[in-house]
């Protein structure tokens, strides 16, 4: 695997995997109106990552131009911002899919990639402009060939099973969930899960949190900024509130209840993907 981002992104970390969210948009434009900033609370999902932008307004036009499929006009500038923000890395030439020679690479709009033979890296080194490499390299077909998820350590350890809360984890039987990953101890357990989500929706988003592949974005009463000194320990999550009156509220549940109140119907508008 070879990729190194001049905008300092990481190597692949190799582990139990969700998809990461950039720390930094600085310097990344929106993939619509390409001079103007993108924003961390413009996104759209797109292949198992996010894609920024400037305002609401281009992020539906982004939504409509995927639907175009081969007519998209703007699925190479997506491309490249999935390896910009670094939630892409390379894994393979973009020419022939096979390993890279950490002796042959070129920049390519901010991101330096290697390739597997001379002749390859000439392909895009011949080319006179930069809108010509970023066109070619970052095209669907040669980044598919050459870029993959980057992935991110979900750490398992005291993570019990939801069904048999005696039992560990282990980490291949696991169920796809809210753009995450649930895990559980054996494949019955699995497939009891995956055919019936909802029955254990709230067990299921409590498992997302602690395992860090979502966090808390506001109060999951109220919906509103939290209050660090508004605190308490729900499930063996840390929860925060916005006030003393819904970290009463959930204090003063009982028994699953307090889990309901934090991890059930509110829990979208609370947590976030990570």
């Amino acid at each position: 695997m070879f990729i190194k981002s001049i905008l300092g992104i990481g190597a692949l970390v190799a582990a139990l995997t969700f998809a990461p969210q950039p720390d930094d948009l600085t310097g990344i434009k929106c993939v619509v109106k390409g001079k103007r900033a993108a924003v961390a609370s413009t996104a759209v999902q797109y292949k198992d990552g996010k894609v920024y932008l400037c305002c609401g307004s281009c992020a539906e036009a982004f939504k409509k131009d995927v639907e175009l499929a081969d007519k998209a006009k703007f699925t190479v500038k997506a491309n490249h911002q999935l390896v910009l923000t670094g939630q892409y890395v390379q894994k393979g030439c973009p020419f022939s899919g096979g390993a890279v020679d950490e002796n042959l690479s070129s920049t390519v709009g901010g991101v330096e990639v290697g390739f597997c033979c001379a002749d390859c890296q000439a392909k895009i080194d011949g080319l006179e402009t930069i809108e010509e490499k970023v066109a070619l390299l970052f095209s669907d077909s040669s980044f598919n060939k050459a870029f993959g998820l980057k992935e991110t350590k979900i750490d398992l350890t005291g993570v019990k099973c939801m069904m048999m809360p005696a039992k560990d984890v282990v980490a291949d039987q696991v169920v796809q969930y809210k753009e995450g990953k649930v895990f559980f101890c054996c494949g019955k357990c699995a497939k009891n899960f995956a055919k019936d989500h909802e029955s254990f929706a709230v067990k299921a988003n409590q498992q997302l949190v602690a395992t860090g592949q979502f966090a808390q974005t506001a109060c999951p009463i109220s919906g509103g900024d939290v209050d660090d000194e508004q605190a308490s320990e729900v499930d063996g999550v840390t929860v925060k509130f916005c006030c003393h009156r819904c970290k009463g509220k959930v204090d003063a549940a009982e028994g699953d209840k307090k889990s309901e109140l934090v991890f059930g119907r509110r829990f979208d508008k609370a947590f976030a993907k990570q």
